[in-house]
Parts: structure tokens; sequence; C-alpha cells
């Protein structure tokens, strides 16, 4: 609005011209004329803001009661005016549907926005939870960018469906916008986070057993894990997953994702798989060994894996051609070291069936003649 006062005997008379154009000093783009009759000393002309652009308000002709328009001594009067556009946000994916879990791995999702008008940026949206009556709004502040990913806080995330829409926005000039009820707007699904449990409460496995771990959530999953320190993922078409311990090393979960969602949740199962024990009798070798009566000979036992180590080993007699040999004794022994060395004096084949570590253990199956040490007389 522009109030103009005039010197002399009213009513007064005023021709004025509006000129709108693209900045100042460019061409008039559109040109309107007006007259004005004044009562009064004093009058307002309403300016227009519909549109945005520069103004010149040109005041013309002045005449009053007692004088008409003398264009030789009226100078005529301008005003200018800027009118700065509104500034505008908009979802840059309208009518999507954004995933969520309920527990996010790299902090809140995004949902991108772009502007139009001068930054920073001050927002409000709308979040409206299905089967709720009453929205929550929040505000984001010192929007730097025409760009912008909008980070929605956990708290505000709800299990289910929700709308969001923009509500208000503004810009550095101060100019701000209220978009229409029928803007576009983009919706969130919550979903629960995929969980992974392990079936066996122990940390510590053997080669040759099986990890296995249900998973709750929306199949398909994405398992993603690493072993001794190699990144690793799989896909798990049900609720169990299972992988074979086939060497020994450290095996981790690092991450679950289910089909609900594209968020990725942070896990940490770690199971150390151990090698399966093995000892050595005689260096590996069958040994024949003569002995005098009374005297003695020395076995030697040498073990690999985790101590302490519990070992089984038999005394047969010495087969004999078209016989089959007969066990005569069986000896239970513990070594908390490496090797253990055993004084034998009695005739015989020695053998070990069955070892133990702090972790695993093997029985021998079968017959077999590696490994053995013989005693005779």
């Amino acid at each position: 609005m522009i109030t103009d006062s005039g010197i002399g005997t009213p009513p007064y008379e005023i021709k004025h011209e509006q000129h709108l154009k693209s900045k100042p000093g460019a061409r008039t783009v559109s040109l309107s004329k007006k007259d004005l009759k004044a009562a009064l000393g004093v009058a307002s002309i309403h300016t227009e803001t519909s549109q945005a652009g520069f103004y010149e308000y040109k005041f013309s002709e002045l005449a009053d009661y007692n004088y008409d328009h003398d264009p030789k001594n009226y100078r005529p009067l301008i005003v200018q005016q800027q009118v700065n556009p509104r500034p505008d946000a908009k979802f840059t994916n309208p009518g999507k549907t954004y995933s969520y879990c309920s527990r996010e791995a790299d902090g809140e999702e995004v949902i991108p926005v772009t502007f139009t008008g001068v930054p920073p940026f001050y927002l409000e949206i709308e979040i409206k939870h299905h089967g709720s009556s009453k929205p929550e709004t929040v505000s984001f502040p010192n929007i730097a960018s025409l760009s912008h990913d909008l980070r929605i806080p956990h708290r505000l995330l709800h299990l289910g469906h929700s709308n969001i829409a923009i509500r208000k926005v503004r810009d550095s000039r101060g100019c701000q916008r209220k978009p229409p009820p029928t803007a576009p707007r983009v919706q969130i699904s919550v979903h629960d986070a995929p969980i992974a449990t392990p079936l066996e409460d122990r940390s510590d496995f053997c080669v040759g057993e099986r990890l296995s771990f249900a998973l709750s959530g929306s199949i398909p999953f994405t398992v993603f894990y690493t072993f001794n320190s190699r990144q690793q993922k799989a896909t798990s078409p049900g609720t169990t997953f299972k992988r074979l311990a086939e060497l020994p090393g450290v095996f981790v979960i690092t991450g679950l994702q289910d089909s609900a969602s594209d968020c990725r949740v942070p896990t940490s199962h770690t199971k150390t798989i151990h090698p399966i024990p093995s000892v050595r009798l005689s260096k590996g070798r069958e040994t024949r060994i003569d002995i005098h009566e009374g005297g003695e000979a020395e076995l030697l036992f040498e073990f690999s894996g985790t101590p302490p180590f519990e070992f089984t080993y038999t005394r047969s007699t010495n087969a004999r051609k078209g016989k089959k040999s007969q066990v005569l004794e069986t000896r239970t022994e513990t070594s908390y070291e490496y090797s253990m060395r055993i004084r034998a004096s009695e005739e015989g084949t020695y053998e070990v069936i069955s070892i133990k570590d702090r972790w695993c253990s093997f029985a021998k199956t079968g017959d077999g003649g590696k490994g053995q040490k013989l005693l005779t007389y």
C-alpha cells in the first residue's frame, strides 16, 4: 500500500502508471494506467503482489479543485517495489512409500526434498499416523541448500503406515508458502527390525559341526557375516540360517536384512570354530621294538589342539598270521602339554583310539595300523 498526501485544495485527481519489470532497469513487461480521486488530503493505493517482479509506480499527473494538471511545473513521482517470489518445497519423489526399520543401522532414514527460493530455509512437515486423529508436526530450520535429505527422528516412527505432508516453507527473505491440502505427499512404512538368534547358547564349535540361527522377520533374508575377517553375505529363503563349520576360524554375523524394508540391522553373533585335535604315537609310524624280559620301552604321544588333552589307548595282543588281535587293556591319560612320554614294559600293540582337547574330541573307528607301537619279547 502507498499513501500519498497532497498540498492544495481537495478533491484531488491523480493519474498513475504501474510498470512491471523482471528486474530494475529492464524493459516493462506489462503496463497499467489508473485514475484516482481523493476527497481528502491523503489517499492510498494498493500495490500489486500477486506476481513476483520489480514494480514501478509513476504518478504522472496531479490536479486539485483550483488547478488543472500543469506539466511544466509538476515533476512525476516514482515509487519502486520489489515483490519476491514465494519459496516452495516439494518431495523429490512424490507418492513414494519409504520403508523403515524400527531400529536403523545408520541413524534416521532420509526423504529427499527439493526447494525453490533463497536458502537457508525453514521447513515444517506434518506426520499423520494410521489410526491416529492428531498429526505430529516437526520443524527443520537452517536448511542451507536447494536439495535436502529430510531425516525423520526415530522417536516419531510408529509401526505401520504414516503419511507425510509439507506444512510450511520459509526462505531467507522472510517469504513463506503453505501448500494446499491436495499437494503431493509421501508415505512411510515402519516394520519391526529383523532379528537373528543363535539356536545354541555356546560360542565354541568344532570343525564338522553346524552353526544354526533362527531368523525373525519377513522372508527372504540377507545375512551379512565375516569368516576370518573376510566379508560375505548369503540369502536365506526360510527362518533358519545354517552354516557347516568346514574350517577352523572365527565366524561373525554382522548384519541382517529382511524383505519388509531396505534397512540393514547390525548384529554381533560370534562363533569360534576349533580344529579337531589329533595325536601321533611314535611319530605316526608303525614301529616294532624288541625288548628283553624286565626291560622297558618309551611311548611318545604328540598332540595338536588346545590343552589339556585326554586320550585313551589300548594294548592288544600282537597279531599272528590268521588270527585277530585281542584287546588286553585300555588306559586313559591326561596331558597338559603337547607331548607325553609313557614307559611300557608289557608286550603288545599299543594304539590310541580317542583324543579330546579343551574344545573338541575325536574317536577312531574301524581297524587301523598306522601310528601303532608294537612291543615284543
